[in-house]
Order: C-alpha cells, then sequence, then structure tokens
C-alpha cells in the first residue's frame, strides 16, 4: 500500500488536478492510431506528446488567463511539461494494461487448466517414436510426422 501512495504523490506533483482527465483521452487516442493502417506504431508517442501538449496548453489558458508575456511564456513551459508528462501517463497506461492480461494468462497457466494440456502424442507425453515440434499458437505440441505433412 505504501508503493501506492508514492506513485499516488508523484502524480500529483507532476500532473496538474485539471489535466487528469486528458490521461485516458489520449489512451484511447493511442488505441484509434494502433487501430490505424496510416500511422506507423512508432509514430504514437509523438503524436500523444503533441495532443497532450496542446490539450494541456487549452486547459491551462481556460484556467488562468495569462495577461503578459512572462504568463505567457510560463504558461508554454507548463504546457509542454504537463503535456508531455500525461503522454507518458498515457503509454505507461498501455504498457500497464498490456502485462496486466499477459500476467494474468500466465497466472491461469500456473494455476490449473491452460492450452499445455497433456494430450496423447503431444508436449510431455510424445512417444519415443514421435517426437514434437513446438507450436507458437497455443503452447501445444504437433508430432513431426504432420508437420512434414504440411498439416500444422
Amino acid at each position: 500500500m505504501e508503493s501506492i501512495s508514492q506513485i499516488s504523490s508523484l502524480v500529483k506533483e507532476y500532473i496538474m488536478p485539471e489535466t487528469v482527465w486528458l490521461v485516458p483521452c489520449l489512451y484511447a487516442l493511442g488505441s484509434i492510431i494502433k487501430r490505424s493502417i496510416r500511422i506507423d506504431n512508432t509514430l504514437i508517442p509523438i503524436v500523444l506528446c503533441v495532443v497532450g501538449i496542446f490539450l494541456s496548453a487549452l486547459v491551462s489558458v481556460a484556467s488562468c488567463e495569462p495577461t503578459n508575456w512572462i504568463q505567457w511564456v510560463i504558461l508554454v513551459a507548463v504546457s509542454i511539461g504537463q503535456g508531455y508528462v500525461l503522454a507518458a501517463a498515457a503509454v505507461c497506461l498501455n504498457q500497464l494494461i498490456k502485462h496486466h492480461s499477459i500476467a494474468g494468462r500466465l497466472k491461469k497457466g500456473f494455476e490449473g487448466q491452460n492450452n499445455m494440456e497433456r494430450k496423447e502424442g503431444m508436449v510431455g507425453d510424445c512417444r519415443e517414436n514421435s517426437p514434437c515440434v513446438p507450436s507458437p499458437k497455443d503452447w501445444s505440441c504437433t508430432p513431426i510426422s504432420k508437420v512434414k505433412e504440411g498439416e500444422q
């Protein structure tokens, strides 16, 4: 529990409360871009940074209404920093969700039923005369005789 409170204090320190809602919005935007054919996946963090900076600036202008050039410079600097941190938090959220689902699948595998069940002619139950080749799809094993015939 202490680590959660430390993470919470770090988030409160670096992200303004007015812009916290942008993290799930940027996460959703990143998911949409990932499914897109036109934009390469390597550009997702850059797009999220630009959009995060723009939205952070919009929220900052709406909340403080700068009047002189020094306030504008501060607003731009804070918006750039906030946008970058928001985009990084959205990417981190994506990675947390992805790894949580992977960990869930691994946990199910350790606790019991999974695709690596012992099947006749498969992993752990291969006959001496019938060696097996691992199948990357479902962690099962295909007998070599079927692989040679092209029935995988």
